[in-house]
């Protein structure tokens, strides 16, 4: 069983939080797994659309990858069969000047083309098709779960939104007396609370490397325990700039230190 979470945010698109986004586990990913997708209350058709819309991209993508890399060694094979007889054609049949540059230029060239033309081959394949409809199938028979526990998130990060910037950015780098809001536990579900932090850790690692690196900046910082205004004055144009969203970096700190 797979679980996925979306979080509203007040005049912000909603947060996805999928256990597709990482291209690198499709490999993994199992065409009959029950996937769970949960939400605070009711979601509209639009944000369901929506939501689903962003599974079957990752799916995509997911999928893109592991067909080039299920075929990398084949496509490898007649890439370099293509050099070799590109390479030997233009040596026999040319005289240049300049033996072999010509020719190794004209070979590379030759399999480099052949090289793109074999993967945009492979995600067309019958193979490629095959298991991205049925991991797209499966994902529309998804169970729609409603989990109250999620508002203590959107919660959280309506009053994080309702602080000034300067002093939310001090409170993350612990340049001020005040610490940063704290989150209530999920006393009833404490593994998804759990699963909602390794995928939302996964997400900006994979969707926003800035921002996780940012975020490992921050608890680096907190865990040697001094204040760190230049962290705090970095945090504060990042935000004016509109690189970093101080909201959810406090909620992924709290989760994260709980």
């Amino acid at each position: 069983m797979a679980n996925g979470f979306i979080i509203r945010r007040n005049k912000k698109s909603n947060l996805h939080l999928f256990p597709f986004v990482n291209p690198k586990q499709a490999g993994q990913w199992k065409e009959e797994e029950q996937l769970n997708l949960y939400a605070s209350t009711g979601l509209a058709t639009k944000e369901k659309d929506d939501a689903l819309f962003t599974v079957y991209e990752q799916i995509d993508k997911g999928v893109d990858l592991w067909i080039q890399e299920a075929r990398y060694v084949p496509r490898l094979l007649l890439s370099a069969a293509v050099f070799l007889v590109v390479y030997f054609f233009f040596s026999l049949a040319i005289r240049d000047p300049v033996p072999v540059i010509d020719e190794l230029l004209l070979g590379l060239g030759a399999a480099f083309a052949t090289g793109m033309l074999l993967s945009k081959s492979d995600k067309k394949s019958e193979l490629a098709m095959r298991r991205r409809l049925a991991l797209k199938q499966n994902a529309s028979r998804c169970d729609w779960q409603l989990c109250e526990s999620l508002s203590v998130i959107e919660d959280y990060l309506d009053a994080c939104d309702g602080l000034d910037t300067l002093e939310l950015a001090n409170r993350l780098a612990l340049a001020t007396d005040k610490q940063l809001i704290k989150l209530k536990a999920w006393e009833d579900e404490p593994l998804l609370q759990q699963e909602l932090l390794a995928l939302l850790l996964q997400h900006f690692q994979i969707t926003d490397r800035r921002f996780y690196n940012r975020y490992t900046t921050v608890i680096a910082s907190r865990l040697g325990g001094k204040p760190n205004e230049l962290l705090a004055a970095r945090l504060v144009k990042w935000s004016f700039k509109g690189e970093i969203d101080l909201s959810l970096l406090s909620l992924m700190v709290v989760l994260t230190t709980a």
